[in-house]
């Protein structure tokens, strides 16, 4: 597939999708966890508590793998994306309320959780005061298609595509 095309078919995968498998490893220990995010372009952002396994394994290693994809019940029609890359808090009031209101236009449900947790009980309020945005920063995206043949993947290196553009180039940067 043209690097256009396959730029294009994984942010409409990103941007129709709701939930990714996060993967850290911390104490030589490998960990997954399923989180809700919203995208810009290729960086990805969720909502977590740095003091959940996920929380403390990004505070020793900001290195990551995921996967965002569904259950499918045939082999030939799955699809999805793999990716590697790094995670950090995103930061600063403005990019967390930019943050927060794109989590609400995406999942309306959780409008709540961000302007009322209190409503949703004590458990969820002491949770929900230690929350932190993240941004993963995924380096190189691999989308999936069976439907195009079984193991049909092909690899999007953003690190070698921003190599090969200058950064004031148009298309660079937030996609």
């Amino acid at each position: 597939m043209e690097e256009t095309a396959l730029r294009n078919n994984i942010l409409e995968y990103l941007k129709s999708h709701h939930t990714l498998c996060l993967a850290t490893v911390g104490q030589g220990l490998p960990h997954a966890a399923t989180v809700f995010y919203v995208n810009q372009g290729f960086s990805l952002y969720f909502v977590s508590s740095p003091t959940s396994r996920h929380g403390l394994n990004l505070g020793q290693d900001a290195r990551v793998s995921a996967t965002i994809d569904e259950d499918y019940s045939r082999w030939r029609l799955i699809k999805g994306v793999q990716l590697e890359g790094t995670v950090k808090i995103a930061g600063g009031i403005w990019e967390c309320g930019r943050l927060a209101l794109a989590f609400v236009r995406k999942f309306p449900d959780v409008a709540d959780f961000f302007s009322s947790p209190q409503k949703l009980g004590a458990k969820v309020l002491g949770k929900v005061e230690g929350v932190k945005f993240y941004e993963l920063t995924p380096s190189r995206l691999f989308f999936i298609s069976n439907e195009q043949g079984f193991g049909q993947r092909e690899e999007l290196d953003l690190t070698r595509t921003l190599e090969r553009v200058p950064p004031d180039s148009p298309g660079v940067g937030r996609q």
